[in-house]
């Protein structure tokens, strides 16, 4: 009887409950496509292609897929090594022709059958076959293409890029070949940030001297942007533009100073304390919104899509101070600067709106009454995404999805549009509570902050910390000494980390991420102590409906140029973008296994290489440029370091009197190392897996680097006297060899000098890095020591 209720329950749970994988494991470990398709079952057999295999359209054909056909080809005979001669082999049903400019929530799914007779690919529309020849391009194993049945359509309809060509100047065929990257990882947005301080980068023949004066000679021409434009759609590819106001200005007010908020003359240095915080343009002046309307009407025509991206974000409000705004805003009935900016936008949206074109923005422009016209693009913080759609706005997020902070692809394939990391779920505890009011130093500037601490156990201390008008809540902070510490999750910032002296009434600290660190102090504002204190109002972010899950379209990584060069950019964007692209591509159940995203994400860099991309080979070119007969050995140094994260390059270059980002350099050895050491992540993962095993095999791979890097000071030390740009890594190579000296003791003979606090802080220096490079291997050599 227990025998049979056994089998029944199986059979029900079989049959009844089970639902089977999307991929199964086992087929999921043979495959090397990113990113990864809906649905996938491997069956036996496989299709081999031969010099007589071609493409055949059975439905219909277009344009676009006649020369998206040939480009498959011609990819295919580059890897296969054949070349092509038939007529048969990949057939083709398109059931609809396609608009000539992609719009948001084209029909992008498809269906591949795979036998040993052939390739079926069915798609509703000419982009859903684009992305099905994709997948086939990567389903291929030297000749043959496994047989299998495919189902695949994307989690996400906005799937994007936005790259910042102003700031550093990025010409036309760094932007075709970036497109060419993007179809290949199924991404189907890219946007233009085309107008900035440092220039404006597209031509006008309404307003020339916008890009005359205003671009210092670097600009596309209105050919060069319908090129663009027309290679992209080829590709299944939107181009969104953005045109950022009313801050950002400054390349469109050193061609026209009247539209300035503040009278002078306007050149393109960064200077020391201007660097975010530039002159906007003048709102209360009705020849202001004259120019923005003949302009936006201009690009309005050159850029089909409907979505227009006016920027909004980091807007100078000291700028709108004095009588004239003052009597404007009492005319208008308007509180204040930010009141003000929301007079703006309102503007743009109307401008926008007769122009047939949907206003964008980043998070800065959300206000109620634009809620259900404007699409928001969160970048400070999750949080404002899920405000947004429930304030009845779409939203895309780019918060934790920055390039230019240089995270590991890890990093970003944690991030996901509906999942909100560092929410406020806190009990406040109203009888024990002090908050604190706080001045923050920034380079050239200060910013408001509030810390609240909800209780005083020092071994677990809980509040918020309030910053850029986000609360961001922290537990399991620590209070020894009258000294706090804790950290928080700030979104797309990353960790951040405080550290603080409590002396009477008084709190005098930093608060830091990197290498950066920010001096903080304030003064006990508010307590459970103090009579007439009213304990602040906790912010709790409400679940999403799934009808406001619906209006979160997707994301963008973020690619901002300041130290980033028209060389570097590949190596800056790819390949740590793809794992982003199959976040937003792929059910989420599939996005889980970081190992196997990144089995194949090397998989994938291999083929961007093929396809043309450089985000291997510039930084191996720069290496021999700069280390001549040392480059072998100067590689294997460079190889595990990465470049310093988030701002660590950027500060000092902020600090400086005066500087002209596009005309930075970009040359170093911080610039030929990648944001995510390979070799790195090898030996880190290695050197844990030896710790929970010890195996013969890992110990002597482990030596072995560690042999290497142990003699690679005596190999480069001849070369940092007579080569400058070398002696960047002297510091560094120094005391990475001497580490790793200790570390092959450690190995060898299990003897033990990490207690010594100089080894300690020589680990942490080399964590925190120098002249922009970190040392990525410190945490396994720290587990070996420890």
């Amino acid at each position: 009887m227990i025998l049979l209720l056994g089998i029944g329950g199986y059979l029900y749970y079989r049959f009844v409950l089970y639902v089977p994988p999307l991929i199964s494991d086992r087929d999921r470990a043979m495959l090397k496509i990113m990113p990864l398709p809906a649905e996938l079952r491997l069956k036996s057999g496989a299709f081999e292609v031969t010099k007589d295999f071609g493409i055949q359209f059975t439905d219909q054909s277009t344009d676009r897929l006649e020369r998206a056909a040939e480009r498959f080809k011609t990819r295919l005979s580059k890897s296969t090594g054949i070349n092509f001669s038939g007529t048969s082999g990949l057939s083709i049903a398109c059931a609809s022709q396609s608009s000539t400019y992609p719009k948001l929530g084209e029909d992008e799914s498809y269906r591949l059958n795979v036998g040993p007779r052939g390739i079926e690919l069915l798609a509703n529309s000419e982009f859903g076959v684009l992305m099905g020849m994709e997948s086939i391009l990567q389903l291929i194993e030297g000749t043959s293409i496994p047989s299998l049945e495919l189902v695949d359509s994307p989690r996400f309809p906005w799937r994007g890029i936005m790259i910042d060509v102003s700031r550093h100047w990025m010409p036309k065929p760094v932007i075709l070949r970036n497109l060419d990257a993007m179809a290949a990882a199924k991404m189907n947005v890219l946007h233009l940030h085309l107008t900035d301080d440092q220039g404006f980068r597209v031509e006008s023949k309404v307003y020339p001297k916008l890009h005359e004066e205003g671009s210092n000679g670097y600009y596309y021409t209105q050919d060069d942007v319908r090129e663009i434009i027309s290679y992209a759609s080829d590709r299944g590819i939107r181009v969104v533009p953005e045109f950022d106001v009313p801050g950002h200005t400054e390349s469109w007010l050193i061609a026209y100073p009247e539209l300035a908020s503040i009278a002078g003359s306007f050149s393109f240095g960064r200077k020391a304390g201007d660097a975010i915080f530039t002159t906007p343009l003048n709102p209360i002046r009705e020849e202001t919104y004259v120019f923005i309307e003949n302009l936006f009407t201009e690009m309005a025509g050159l850029f089909p899509d409907a979505y227009f991206h006016i920027g909004g974000d980091e807007v100078n409000p000291s700028a709108w101070e004095g009588e004239e705004f003052d009597a404007f805003k009492a005319e208008k009935n308007i509180v204040d600067a930010h009141g003000l900016q929301a007079y703006f936008n309102a503007r743009m949206a109307e401008i926008l709106r007769e122009l047939g074109k949907k206003m964008m923005g980043w998070e800065e422009i959300l206000q109620p009454e634009l809620s259900n016209d404007i699409l928001i693009q969160s970048w400070k913080n999750q949080k404002t995404l899920f405000q947004g759609v429930q304030q009845g706005s779409n939203a895309i997020l780019s918060a934790g999805l920055y390039l230019d902070h240089k995270l590991h692809a890890a990093k970003h394939y944690e991030v996901d549009p509906l999942i909100l990391p560092g929410a406020v779920d806190i009990e406040p505890d109203s009888g024990k509570w002090t908050m604190y009011d706080l001045t923050m130093e920034l380079p050239g500037n200060t910013m408001q902050s509030q810390l609240v601490i909800f209780d005083r156990d020092p071994a677990n201390v809980f509040g918020y910390f309030a910053m850029s008008d986000q609360r961001n809540a922290f537990k399991a902070g620590t209070i020894e000494k009258e000294r706090i510490r804790f950290s928080f999750d700030a979104g797309g910032i990353g960790t951040l980390n405080y550290q603080g002296d409590m002396i009477g009434d008084s709190i005098s600290g930093n608060l830091s991420f990197g290498l950066l660190k920010f001096p903080s102090r304030g003064k006990v504002s508010g307590g459970s102590g103090i009579p007439g204190s009213v304990m602040p109002k906790i912010e709790v972010i409400k679940p999403l409906t799934s009808e406001e899950e619906s209006r979160i379209l997707g994301a963008e990584a973020a690619m901002w140029s300041e130290v980033v060069s028209m060389k570097t950019i590949d190596s800056r964007i790819w390949p740590r973008t793809a794992a982003i692209a199959e976040k937003l591509w792929s059910p989420a159940s599939l996005t889980t296994d970081v190992d196997d995203m990144y089995r194949r994400l090397a998989h994938f860099s291999a083929r961007l290489e093929e396809m043309g991309l450089s985000h291997v080979s510039h930084g191996e070119e720069l290496l021999r440029e700069i280390g001549g007969k040392a480059y072998q050995d100067l590689k294997e140094v460079v190889n595990v370091m990465e470049e310093a994260k988030f701002y660590n390059r950027l500060v000092p270059i902020m600090t400086m009197e005066e500087v002209y980002l596009p005309d930075l350099p970009l040359n170093t050895l911080a610039d030929a190392a990648l944001p995510e050491s390979v070799v790195a992540r090898r030996f880190n993962k290695m050197v844990e897996r030896y710790k929970d095993n010890p195996n013969e095999e890992d110990k002597q791979e482990i030596i072995a680097y560690l042999e290497k890097w142990a003699g690679s000071n005596v190999k480069l030390a001849p070369y940092f006297e007579t080569n400058e740009r070398m002696a960047d890594i002297k510091g560094l190579t120094e005391n990475l060899s001497m580490i790793s000296e200790l570390a092959l003791t450690r190995m060898h003979s299990g003897a033990n000098e990490y207690q010594n606090r100089e080894i300690a802080d020589t680990l942490d220096y080399l964590e925190a890095g120098e002249n922009g490079l970190v040392v990525a291997v410190v945490p396994g050599l720290r587990s070996i020591l420890d």
